[in-house]
């Protein structure tokens, strides 16, 4: 995970549909930085933190 994610990420909070239609072979679930099984605005604090590293 990098920078390079932070665009795909934000689609996946913002519109799952398009998503799947932006990255088909790639579940939405990989967004689910958290691990609970969903992809919404608890994922955005993992996120970061990995992005920088920590």
């Amino acid at each position: 995970m990098n920078v390079l994610d932070i665009n795909a990420f934000v689609l996946a909070l913002s519109d799952p549909a398009g998503y799947a239609a932006a990255y088909p072979n790639c579940s939405v679930l990989v967004c689910d930085t958290n691990l609970d099984g969903a992809v919404d605005v608890l994922d955005i604090n993992p996120f970061v933190s990995r992005i920088l590293g920590g």
